[in-house]
């Protein structure tokens, strides 16, 4: 019931002709037929006497059989709904939709046959006898709306029918004046039973939601009395127990009556309290009640029935009028198990529990510990944190079962490599650690990190799997790398990185260059954070020429950051961090935006092309962003081209296929960039279609050198390219030779220094011609 807010009721739901989406409407529904029924018997006594009234007035006046059908009826009418009120007075359970609809219909029913005077009976009365029929009719109205709100359709059926038929009664006798006012007052009123409605079901609905609270603290102390580890105690002036509830027996293992009355500090004492020998806690507790003091959550040993047992007790002093201490009263609760608890939690905070190795948080205090034995013996010591590599393909291909199996039996191997006073501990996920006792050398440590590359390489065998993963290795050394855990576990991190970086399964030891290049990666990245925001980006653009024609077929837009704190930072730096801070994201979109406004104020024939990288083809806003582009800027969609790598298509995604199928529904093209440099064969030109390849600059340079492989790969893609009807792009084009080596192999287009620099926008315009000044020629 809480959950309802009948402010946000509409008012279709207030009358209940629909069932509200939130909360549970049962018991208030039948909350509102009770409120209904209680408050009916007015409203009928009111119908019975105006019906009665009605019947002696028109006595002769109006066709008797009209009159003691109408009578008969509405007496019928009313002991029904006399019936119905008792059912629903007597209601304990909830109720439908369907009985509100009974309700009102009933109500409905009613108001039909006290509609029958003013519709019928009027046109035989005198003036008198009208005159009565409205007065009746308006008291009516007035008793619907006053008593029958907790059901507003009932109330509002019911009034509404009155009121229309008395509204006709006296147009049709011409008080046009009077039976528009009637009109107004009925839809007043029914105005005012809608509103009133709501507020009678808001108060329903609190206090359902109060008696719904109320029985479930009932429930919650009658189960804590039963069964909680708590309960209540109080003592005496004279620091006697007094009025011990069954819960405080039973933990104390007495009887009540022999309890009531029992000195305090015996219970907590034990057969200690004689002799005086207690302990300090308890002793402590004694203390502050002698002082009158309030004490919370003192934690002692209690023997109960000759066993040990652990209550927490806290307390507050009972004071008279005159702030003297009268007593105690207080909790107690039984910790015992939470102490075994605690141990258990004690445990599972300083090891891992899949595998039973130091975790994390153990592994730091464990490294701390060896740092001061390595400092009072002079010895070095050693910090290696090992990263598993392809672990995250096994989760992922088959489970987190298999992979949770593979964990402990890497957990296994680093145990059985340990050398004496050697540690390993797990740090999370597929990490882990070892601190090196006693390590002699760097040699004799990459010695010790390759024995556990080997040995983490050779195959597991986990259920019916043959798995073969493999480890990168990061070290650093005390006291050479660090003097603290903190600064050895940060080294060692930044050498792990720079592993797996590198590639895998290979270990490398801290340098100083690496602690330069991760500051040096952290202000790139600062700095970058603020580029778009200071206008330190910008775009130039490097011509594409069609060999055929020797003409320009468009430019390639290439992003440069100049940084007011860095200066000029190249692309290959900043691109990798921007990619991994997600930053690539609002950036990608600015190189979009701008280089889209630029390319339209190109020659029709000019076309863009703009790189993508993988972080890109991972932002689910990106065609959105691509189509935001060419709609601001007027751009027509074939005249832009995204280039993509081999290295983002190789991977097993089909996420990167599925975006570039949708930016050729919307006419962009697509180029394969830097063919030959990662994964790719001939093949591999079929996974999607691109409407040209860019030859790496290093086959063509390899080609210049006389390289026959380089020649045959060349001549193979320029061959199944035209097959496709795909252009080919020679990149990298730096001097004569290879343009003409280009053009003899059968390039298309080539691309490079040959050619032309990349270049400003004001520099594009020059070198085509701004077509703005041609046309104000």
């Amino acid at each position: 019931m809480a959950g309802m807010d009948t402010n946000q009721l509409s008012w279709l739901e207030i009358l209940g002709l629909r069932e509200p989406k939130d909360g549970e409407w049962k018991l208030v529904r039948a909350a509102q037929l009770r409120e209904l029924s209680g408050n009916s018997l007015l409203p009928m006594a009111a119908v019975l006497l105006a019906t009665i009234s009605a019947f002696i007035q028109f006595w002769g006046t109006v066709p008797r059989s009209l009159m003691l059908a109408w009578l008969v009826l509405l007496i019928a009418t009313t002991i029904s709904i006399f019936s119905a009120r008792a059912h629903n007075l007597a209601r304990e359970g909830g109720a439908r939709r369907a009985d509100l609809m009974r309700a009102a219909t009933n109500c409905a029913i009613l108001g039909f046959f006290w509609s029958v005077p003013p519709l019928f009976y009027a046109q035989y009365g005198n003036l008198e006898q009208i005159l009565t029929i409205a007065a009746f009719s308006l008291a009516l109205m007035g008793a619907a709306a006053l008593m029958l709100t907790a059901v507003p359709l009932a109330g509002m059926v019911l009034s509404t029918l009155i009121g229309l038929s008395l509204s006709f009664m006296l147009f049709r006798l011409g008080f046009i004046l009077l039976s528009a006012l009637t009109v107004s007052y009925t839809l007043c009123l029914a105005y005012t039973i809608l509103t009133n409605g709501r507020a009678v079901i808001t108060r329903l609905r609190n206090d359902i939601t109060l008696d719904e609270q109320r029985d479930m603290v009932n429930l919650l102390l009658r189960q804590e009395d039963a069964t909680t580890s708590d309960w209540i105690w109080q003592i005496d002036s004279r620091k006697c127990i007094t009025d011990p509830s069954p819960r405080f027996a039973m933990a104390a293992a007495m009887d009540p009556e022999l309890l009531d009355g029992m000195p305090f500090f015996r219970l907590l004492a034990g057969p200690e309290w004689e002799n005086g020998d207690v302990s300090e806690d308890v002793r402590a507790l004694i203390d502050a009640i002698q002082r009158g003091r309030t004490f919370s959550e003192r934690a002692l040993p209690v023997s109960v029935a000759g066993v040990q047992r652990w209550w927490k007790i806290s307390g507050t002093p009972r004071l008279r009028g005159d702030r003297h201490v009268i007593g105690y009263r207080g909790v107690i609760s039984d910790v015992t198990d939470r102490q075994a608890v605690e141990r258990r939690t004690h445990r599972m905070a300083h090891f891992d529990t899949l595998t039973g190795l130091p975790n994390r948080a153990y592994s730091n205090e464990l490294l701390r510990d060896r740092i001061v034995r390595s400092a009072e013996a002079n010895v070095y010591c050693a910090f290696l944190m090992i990263d598993l590599d392809r672990f995250k393909s096994v989760n992922d291909t088959l489970g987190h079962p298999i992979g949770d199996k593979l964990l402990e039996q890497v957990a296994k191997r680093l145990e059985g490599i340990l050398a004496p006073g050697d540690k390993c501990g797990r740090l999370g996920g597929d990490e882990f650690a070892m601190i090196i006792a006693d390590s002699a050398s760097a040699t004799d440590l990459d010695r010790r990190a390759r024995e556990i590359i080997v040995a983490l390489s050779a195959p597991y065998h986990v259920a019916d799997h043959i798995l073969h993963i493999g480890a990168s290795i990061g070290s650093a050394m005390y006291p050479k790398d660090g003097r603290t855990a903190s600064t050895l576990l940060r080294n060692a991190d930044l050498a792990l990185y720079k592993s797996k970086e590198s590639g895998r399964g290979v270990h490398y030891a801290y340098e100083p260059a690496m602690l330069q290049k991760a500051e040096e990666r952290r202000a790139i990245e600062s700095a970058l954070r603020q580029a778009l925001e200071n206008g330190e980006l910008h775009l130039v653009y490097q011509p594409v020429v069609t060999l055929a024609s020797k003409e320009i077929a468009g430019f390639e837009a290439l992003l440069r950051w100049t940084s007011a704190e860095l200066g000029e930072v190249p692309p290959e730096k900043f691109i990798p961090i921007a990619e991994e801070t997600r930053l690539i994201d609002p950036i990608g979109e600015w190189v979009f935006r701008n280089a889209c406004a630029e390319a339209v104020t190109w020659p029709e024939n000019y076309r863009l092309a703009v790189n993508l990288s993988s972080g890109q083809l991972r932002n689910p806003r990106l065609c959105t962003a691509i189509v935001s582009a060419l709609s601001q800027s007027g751009l027509a969609p074939h005249r832009l081209e995204v280039e993509t790598t081999e290295a983002i298509l190789s991977n097993d995604s089909d996420q990167p296929i599925k975006t570039f199928e949708q930016l050729r529904g919307l006419g962009v093209t697509v180029a394969l960039d830097d063919f030959g440099t990662g994964y790719s064969t001939l093949g591999f030109i079929g996974r999607t279609r691109f409407s040209s390849i860019k030859i790496d600059k290093s086959f063509i340079r390899n080609a210049e050198s006389g390289s026959k492989t380089s020649i045959a790969v060349i001549r193979a893609v320029i061959a199944m390219a035209d097959s496709l009807g795909i252009a080919t792009i020679a990149e990298g084009v730096e001097n004569d030779q290879q343009f003409k080596l280009a053009e003899r192999l059968g390039c298309a287009q080539v691309q490079g220094y040959f050619v032309d620099r990349p270049m400003s926008a004001s520099e594009v315009h020059t070198l085509i011609g701004d077509p703005r000044d041609e046309a104000a020629a």
